[in-house]
């Protein structure tokens, strides 16, 4: 028997979902049938880890110092959103959730061995630490995204879905009963998602969800900091020299798709055109900020790193293109996001503040 506790974690996840997708297109409600699924599957997976959420979901901001120096930039602010703090066994934890293609079941494997290195992290502690907070630990909260699809399903499950209605514990309803009857030969979208919902939550949970312990050394985050620093003395050598930063030829095809800039740096578009438009918010992330330009976010120092011309026309002019469609991966990606943020809230204490859009931007500590 389910008890109430775990069914409003569930309850709660699929509401958030059903709330963003409503009468979505039928490729988003495929993407939106993806997470019910995987929900079930996670909540399964972990609902019994011990971790107590304290906040979830929570903005902060803080002056940005040379931590040698202690030196203050007239300039930039550190910003970020933290995903999950959390209490464990007397430590308090911190969760940065993540979805991947790749293989997440070697510990040793690429995926992991990549994650050693990430900034995010470090960038994260660093915030909490200028507030006052030390985080003892970090946790990667890792979702494989699934690859399977939809499928045509053989005459047998056609006969037993028709003369049973069941459908890997689904009971299927009479349209889609119909759908088969007519001559159907293909799961709906709610027969997918039941066997989707199996496979990730009876049979392969190892293969879809993992998390990893990220220590991080005092050392390391002022390691961090030192790197966040000469990073935005980076940036503002570039603005001064009063001409585009260099492209970087090796990310224009980086993700197996071309980066949105790559017409206009190849000739083919200007950035004036009426294909750009600019952006509301800088950091779409984050709630809408003042000095949104002036904020140095994990997202945008990445980008700093990949290519810093991109970095200009993303986060210093602030455009993007008037006819961008949202990528299934970038839309599984915020959708999961959605889902997570409100089975974690869920899981909050009834006496925690956790509103949804806080921003903390009075750090207690600067050294």
């Amino acid at each position: 028997m389910v008890s109430t506790a775990e069914r409003t974690t569930i309850e709660a996840a699929i509401q958030a979902i059903d709330d963003f997708t409503g009468n979505a297109p039928e490729d988003q409600q495929l993407v939106a049938a993806k997470c019910r699924a995987l929900i079930h599957g996670y909540d399964a997976r972990w609902r019994n880890a011990g971790y107590v959420p304290e906040l979830v979901e929570r903005t902060l901001l803080a002056d940005l110092y040379n931590p040698d120096t202690k030196g203050k930039s007239r300039t930039f602010q550190v910003a970020g959103k933290l995903d999950v703090r959390a209490r464990y066994s007397g430590r308090k934890v911190l969760f940065d959730h993540k979805s991947t293609s790749q293989d997440i079941t070697d510990p040793n494997g690429p995926y992991w061995r990549q994650l050693v290195v990430e900034g995010q992290v470090d960038h994260y502690m660093l915030l909490e630490w200028m507030h006052g907070e030390k985080c003892d630990d970090a946790v990667w909260d890792v979702l494989r995204k699934p690859a399977i699809s939809p499928k045509k399903i053989t005459k047998a499950e056609i006969k037993a879905v028709v003369s049973l209605g069941d459908y890997y514990d689904l009971r299927v309803c009479e349209a889609d009963k119909q759908t088969f009857i007519a001559g159907g030969e293909r799961e709906t979208l709610a027969m997918y998602e039941a066997r989707l919902r199996h496979d990730c939550t009876k049979e392969r949970p190892e293969w879809y969800f993992a998390r990893r312990s990220v220590p991080r050394m005092d050392a390391e985050i002022l390691d961090y900091a030192r790197d966040l620093w000469q990073h935005s003395q980076d940036m503002l050598w570039s603005r001064q020299q009063n001409r585009l930063p260099p492209r970087n030829s090796g990310a224009c095809l980086l993700y197996g798709s071309p980066c949105t800039f790559l017409g206009v740096c190849s000739g083919h578009d200007t950035i004036d055109s009426d294909k750009w438009k600019l952006k509301e918010n800088v950091h779409p992330e984050l709630p809408l900020l003042e000095n949104q330009k002036e904020l140095l976010t994990n997202s945008r120092i990445r980008c700093w790193q990949t290519c810093r011309r991109m970095e200009y026309y993303k986060y210093v002019l602030g455009v993007e293109r008037a006819d961008a469609e949202e990528r299934e991966a970038l839309y599984f990606g915020h959708l999961w996001h959605i889902a997570l943020e409100a089975w974690w809230s869920a899981l909050l204490p009834k006496e925690a503040d956790n509103d949804p859009s806080p921003v903390d931007s009075e750090p207690v500590c600067t050294n």
